[in-house]
């Protein structure tokens, strides 16, 4: 059983790993290589699907994903990005197929903003267009600000991390994201994705979503989480990389005000606000992520 189908709590998480399992093997026959590296002292997975962008023309693309979740976010998605150059779907540390720091069960936000930075620099060997979804857009603008000459542009899809009004404006995220009952498991999904009848099919395995959310990587992220961390309009405001930003107008995850203050304080080059959609446009919507990632490669490549 994969570290996907195990949470540190004991639970079996039965259709969430059958699902996970079918998506990976869906993978792997269309040619995306699942592969494992050591990197800053951690056994870190991946998938990467090989370039087929024209000679000279390759721009390599990193996908993030956000708390609780796996490279496996990207399933419909990173196989139709090769054309832009390869593609890499990391499993952050204590998620997915990934370990954490020797004793430890979970990495600290520093230490996977830097993973990020040895993954381009060890791994893919030149700036990478970094896309990330929640916690992974939220590091993907961290890793922007701290090591811009790694970072050929960053998209942000629904990016968490926004500091608001501090400590209490994440109060009842926290709350929630303790996931004390399966009344708080539906109370996810309604945030998560409104209305979205795929997402409904969740509703078979609410003790399985809720295992996910126990797991102690994520538990472990919520209690270390400080200020500190988080972003404020004046750091979102000094970004030079070239940043998209993508919104599922329909996304009650995050805290309110989330979506305007990256709306209003980011420079974005382009913008893509999805109706009717979630907390996960790459799952509710791949079709128009995967149209806008393409447009805006393509505009990188246009200022080169």
């Amino acid at each position: 059983m994969n570290a996907a189908a195990q949470s540190n709590h004991g639970f079996r998480l039965p259709l969430i790993d059958l699902s996970n399992n079918l998506t990976r093997r869906h993978l792997l026959r269309r040619g995306v290589a699942s592969q494992n590296y050591r990197l800053n002292a951690m056994p870190i997975h991946l998938y990467r699907c090989p370039n087929q962008a024209a000679p000279g023309q390759a721009r390599p693309v990193l996908l993030v994903h956000g708390i609780a979740d796996s490279a496996l976010t990207w399933a419909a998605v990173l196989p139709e990005l090769a054309d832009i150059g390869p593609v890499y779907a990391v499993d952050l540390p204590g998620f997915g197929l990934s370990g954490a720091p020797a004793g430890r069960c979970s990495a600290s936000f520093a230490e996977m903003v830097e993973l990020l930075r040895t993954l381009i620099t060890d791994v893919i060997g030149r700036p990478a267009l970094v896309v990330g979804n929640s916690l992974g857009g939220w590091m993907a603008t961290r890793l922007a600000l701290d090591a811009p000459r790694n970072v050929a542009g960053v998209i942000m899809i629904d990016p968490g991390g926004a500091l608001l009004d501090g400590a209490p404006s994440w109060q009842d995220f926290v709350e929630l994201a303790r996931v004390k009952n399966l009344h708080s498991v539906r109370r996810i999904y309604r945030r998560m994705f409104g209305q979205s009848l795929f997402f409904k099919l969740l509703y078979l395995d609410q003790k399985g979503f809720q295992a996910l959310w126990l797991r102690k990587p994520v538990q472990q992220f919520i209690d270390d989480a400080t200020e500190e961390i988080f972003l404020r309009s004046e750091d979102l405001r000094r970004i030079k990389t070239p940043v998209g930003l993508i919104w599922g107008l329909e996304d009650a995850f995050l805290p309110e005000g989330s979506f305007e203050f990256f709306r209003d304080n980011l420079h974005a080059m382009e913008t893509l606000f999805l109706k009717g959609c979630g907390h996960l446009p790459q799952r509710e919507r791949p079709r128009e992520v995967i149209t806008f990632i393409h447009a805006f490669a393509a505009k990188l490549a246009s200022m080169n």
